[in-house]
């Protein structure tokens, strides 16, 4: 397990084409668990800590910034929300841009199945993603530095792969 957290360290060279879209779709699986299990700290330096271990740059401030807006709701008597589960359906390595970075674009389709809490009573909520993710590596772990989402979709967790996956969180 990788909880509490951990850097995905570099293996090989993107760039020499030796990784899989199976590779690259663990290390996105992981990353992205430990961005959601970022925001079930409180303290705002551990949640731009356990941040910045998965993501970088601009990104990492905006994400930040975001998580800082929604603690603020939260105090305020606002929603409380928990990601307990992330699956990753697909990843793709895109084709290499010209860029000026060893950056690469992933098109990663996932799933985040949480609760969101509010008034008293607690909802089960299942969103579906299709995003471009943009990784690098830095200081040798890889790191999400850019994301684009294309879609993102609330569906039932209550259908009868939403309660399969329920199944599976608990």
């Amino acid at each position: 397990m990788l909880y509490p957290y951990q850097q995905i360290a570099l293996g090989s060279s993107v760039r020499s084409g030796q990784i899989s879209n199976e590779q690259i779709k663990e290390i996105i699986y992981n990353l992205l668990k430990n961005v959601y299990r970022a925001f079930d700290f409180r303290d705002e330096d551990n949640v731009y800590d356990k941040l910045a271990l998965s993501v970088d740059g601009n990104l990492l401030t905006e994400i930040y910034l975001q998580n800082r807006k929604s603690m603020l709701i939260e105090q305020a008597g606002g929603a409380q929300a928990k990601v307990i589960q992330v699956q990753v359906e697909h990843a793709e390595i895109g084709q290499p841009a010209a860029r000026s970075d060893d950056a690469i674009d992933v098109r990663t389709n996932w799933s985040a199945l949480g609760t969101v809490g509010h008034w008293g009573h607690v909802h089960t909520r299942r969103n579906v993603y299709d995003a471009v993710l943009t990784l690098a590596v830095v200081d040798g772990s890889w790191k999400i530095t850019g994301i684009d989402v294309l879609e993102e979709t609330r569906v039932d967790p209550y259908t009868q792969q939403g309660q399969a996956e329920s199944r599976a969180a608990q």
